[in-house]
């Protein structure tokens, strides 16, 4: 056998197993010589091709294995640069996205991509809305598209093109290789997430959406479950589980109807719509969120500190011009304080003078947010931190009436 052979072997990399699979081919090939009384030197062109072929196998195995190796380091310092001390979350979360099976069906591919790009869903998604730019319409590679976990087993890719180019909603640019809406999102959204024009969408979902809780832990066919449980009802544009802070299902859902029409009629059903056989808490969203306001301001629960609108303590919404709320709080008794130029608290200092006549400033921060005297400390009840508008302080779900999570 010739040296380029045992140079081809001896570099094919760091993988063993590799090295020891170049080692057995080359050992078979030499003992089949040796069986025809063939001697090295006397390789017929055959046999040349033959050794080429093998060296060309060393070299592939080799890379492979370089590969592999590069691979497990990549993901070694990935662990490794994690900083220390903050948990990973994302195991608490249970449903498995990426466990139903191969299908080409051209409706529910539309159904899926739509939703990405739907006001139900774009102006929460954090990593979408920046791909997009907001008002922009920026096209979105579909190969970025069909890598999303809720998109993988859509095949082949050719069925998510021939899909969409019937969409209503959605257009093909680029040779379709890309996506975007027909029609941009407005002018207010810009490619970061914003929790004012989050709540805007919110608020325009509101009357179609419901509020669902009674549905136990989470396990692995959970979110599609849960969405084949109200697709019985009517069609949904998403299907929200809720989560604590640390991504453990709370065994309640968002789901927001495609019209106010469905939401109604969902809700005076009679009798109620049962999980598994089990009674299910069912009101409309804005039922809850009320209800959790009047929680908020009553010291029963906390608000987190996201909670937008309502002020500290739980003060209603004021669109008063900044002088008028000052001479309110004048008239309190905030003579040194009430608010700034900008409508913010101000410091509230009291001069004193201590026996030398010196004077003495003591500061006492007038902010709403100080219990008053016998108020007992708000706390939280469920697990649960909500906005202003009640809806649970967590991530917008991406992603989650036919999107991965």
């Amino acid at each position: 056998m010739s040296e380029e052979v045992k140079t081809a072997s001896a570099g094919a990399g760091p993988n063993a197993e590799a090295e020891k699979d170049v080692q057995n081919v080359l050992a078979e090939l030499k003992a089949e010589e040796q069986k025809a009384g063939e001697s090295a030197n006397g390789a017929s062109a055959d046999e040349a091709a033959e050794e080429a072929r093998i060296v060309a196998e060393a070299a592939k195995l080799g890379k492979e294995s370089e590969k592999k190796d590069e691979s497990k380091t990549d993901s070694k310092s990935q662990k490794e640069s994690r900083p220390k001390g903050r948990p990973d979350y994302r195991k608490n979360i249970k449903s498995d996205l990426t466990s139903q099976q191969e299908s080409s069906d051209p409706v529910a591919i539309r159904k899926q991509v739509e939703f990405y790009f739907s006001d139900s869903n774009l102006p929460m998604d954090r990593f979408l809305l920046s791909k997009v730019g907001g008002s922009k319409n920026r096209p979105v590679d579909l190969t970025l598209i069909h890598s999303f976990k809720r998109m993988r087993h859509f095949q082949p890719f050719s069925a998510i093109v021939e899909a969409l180019k019937s969409s209503e909603t959605l257009e093909l640019t680029d040779n379709d290789t890309k996506v975007r809406r027909k029609v941009p999102l407005p002018e207010s959204v810009d490619e970061n997430l914003d929790p004012n024009v989050i709540k805007v969408f919110e608020d325009k979902a509101m009357s179609r959406s419901i509020y669902a809780k009674g549905f136990g832990p989470e396990e692995p066919s959970t979110q599609f479950d849960i969405e084949a449980f109200f697709a019985a009802y009517g069609p949904t544009n998403a299907v929200r589980l809720r989560r604590t802070p640390d991504k453990i299902f709370k065994g309640s859902v968002f789901v927001e109807f495609d019209s106010e029409e469905t939401q109604k009629k969902f809700l005076a059903l009679d009798p109620k719509p049962k999980w598994k056989g089990q009674e299910l808490i069912i009101k409309s969203k804005k039922e809850y969120c009320d209800e959790k306001v009047k929680e908020i301001e009553a010291g029963k629960i906390k608000p987190s500190k996201s909670y937008r609108g309502r002020g500290r303590g739980g003060r209603q919404n004021d669109d008063r011009d900044w002088r008028e709320r000052r001479a309110e709080d004048q008239k309190k008794g905030f003579q040194n304080g009430g608010r700034d130029s900008q409508g913010n608290n101000k410091e509230r200092k009291e001069i004193q003078k201590d026996a030398r006549g010196v004077p003495v400033v003591q500061s006492t921060a007038n902010d709403d947010s100080t219990a008053s005297a016998g108020q007992k400390r708000a706390r939280e009840e469920d697990g649960e931190q909500t906005t202003t508008n009640g809806a649970t302080n967590e991530p917008p779900a991406k992603k989650v009436d036919v999107k991965e999570g």
